[in-house]
């Protein structure tokens, strides 16, 4: 009897260890900084790599996509990332009031591509309307920021009710999928899928120069109010380490595996995280294209409200207006 409560003990031990894996850490840990895996991990991956902590215990973590809300909506506050890169309508949905997290600036600027079998037209503008009217589009996590972009841009052309969407897995983006005239992929899966010959897959365009206005606010990084007040200058010190992060990962003296390296070896559950790129897919082209950018709130405060509007507008729960209180202000 001793040992099966022994085992029992054991077995609930790993279930907390488990649940706790991915997000959950206690701020007397260190100061905890989250990223999706993809486009925004790209961000940081600069700070990964030289394992920057500011002269502070800092932990970086990768996570799916899938998990990086539940890293900022814990009930007790202490098991909250400290900073947590997220999508720009996810922030604003969950943080917008300003109460808990500020903003302190967007990360990328739009990484969604569409693709298509090289027989299909390619898409610019001007030809876009009467292209895309009528047919079958799939996309790629169609229930978050990938929807929600697309159906901005089909609105914004006046197509948006003559054109059906669905959601897809990426193995199911080819261009000998008959179903489909069209897919809206992230990158780096766009590319990845384009370069496999046997998809017969070609990039017909792009979801930001089809949006216009240089792309859009996608990826935003946020603070805890507590850490804010707490310790200005560390906050203040990041934001000015975030600045070069695009010119570290486009550099020709920095390599895709120590870029990939960087990101993985921050995995929260590297056992059963499938990364979201590799060393043989992240070129300088495909970084390029994930748009990594930091711009702080004080200049990008119009840009993410006007998005934000514009969203809302095509469908009200994809995003909510956000408080004057949630952009951050040195």
């Amino acid at each position: 009897m001793k040992k099966i409560l022994i085992a029992l003990i054991c077995a609930v031990m790993l279930c907390a260890s488990a649940v706790f894996a991915a997000c959950g850490k206690n701020q007397t840990d260190g100061i905890t900084v989250y990223t999706p895996d993809g486009a925004p991990a790209l961000a940081i991956a600069r700070l990964m790599s030289e394992e920057k902590n500011f002269n502070k215990n800092v932990k970086y973590r990768v996570v799916s996509a899938e998990e990086i809300s539940s890293c900022v909506t814990y009930n007790d506050e202490s098991k909250n990332a400290d900073l947590c890169i997220l999508p720009v309508n996810a922030a604003s949905k969950l943080l917008g009031t300003g109460a808990r997290y500020k903003m302190l600036g967007a990360v990328t600027h739009g990484n969604l591509f569409i693709l298509s079998g090289k027989d299909k037209p390619s898409l610019t503008a001007e030809n876009f309307a009467e292209t895309v009217r009528g047919a079958k589009i799939g996309v790629v996590n169609m229930a978050a920021f990938p929807g929600a972009a697309c159906k901005l841009v089909l609105d914004k052309y006046g197509i948006l009710r003559d054109v059906t969407l669905e959601s897809v897995l990426p193995a199911q983006v080819s261009g000998t999928e008959t179903a489909y005239d069209y897919f809206v992929v992230p990158e780096p899966a766009a590319s990845t899928r384009v370069a496999n010959a046997n998809l017969n897959l070609k990039q017909a365009g792009s979801l930001q120069s089809l949006y216009g206005k240089d792309g859009y606010p996608q990826a935003v990084l946020v603070a805890k109010n507590s850490l804010i007040e707490k310790d200005g200058k560390f906050i203040a010190e990041f934001m000015n380490e975030m600045e070069g992060a695009a010119d570290w990962l486009l550099d020709e003296n920095v390599s895709a595996e120590t870029i990939f390296n960087a990101v993985k070896s921050h995995y929260a559950d590297p056992e059963n995280t499938k990364p979201a790129f590799t060393a043989a897919n992240l070129t300088k082209s495909v970084i390029a294209n994930c748009a990594v950018r930091f711009v702080d709130s004080s200049q990008c405060k119009e840009r993410v409200k006007t998005f934000l509007d514009e969203l809302i507008s095509v469908n009200d729960v994809a995003a909510t207006k956000v408080a004057e209180g949630f952009f951050y202000s040195a």
